[in-house]
């Protein structure tokens, strides 16, 4: 599933790129173009299932939940560590020091999960994933929810 790119997220990649290197009109276009035409076909995303199954089987991936902490409380994934957006950059001692690791970051619906993966992408994290449709699509799945 591809999902939109926001205009506000645009909006930060570009104003990122423009504070840290400064780029004629064109270029910037052609950087647009390059960094929106080479997006993966999964445009950085793990469905639930997958991941259920990745944790099953023992991999190593670092689940990340961004919501905030009643809601984490309510029902989280299993082994999941709870730093809520807003905290995020102040918290990044609870990451992973390898910014290779997998990380899978889930929130309610996906929104917030996505940001957080823009966010730790731009940040120099390699290999981060938001979960699609968040805790929302994890129980519809039927998938286990530790209290």
């Amino acid at each position: 599933m591809l999902r939109k790119v926001t205009p506000l997220a645009l909006i930060l990649v570009v104003a990122l790129l423009a504070m840290t290197h400064p780029i004629e009109a064109a270029d910037l276009q052609t950087s647009i173009h390059a960094y929106l035409s080479n997006l993966p076909a999964d445009f950085e995303t793990v469905a639930c299932k997958t991941l259920a199954v990745k944790q099953q089987a023992g991999e190593n991936v670092f689940v990340l939940d961004v919501r905030e902490p009643d809601e984490f409380k309510a029902g989280h994934i299993e082994g999941a560590v709870n730093i809520p957006i807003r905290t995020l950059a102040q918290s990044l001692d609870k990451l992973p020091g390898d910014k290779s690791t997998p990380i899978a970051i889930v929130c309610k619906s996906g929104i917030r999960a996505a940001y957080a993966t823009m966010t730790l992408k731009l940040m120099g994290y390699s290999n981060v994933k938001d979960v699609v449709g968040g805790m929302l699509a994890w129980e519809k799945d039927g998938l286990p929810v530790t209290k």
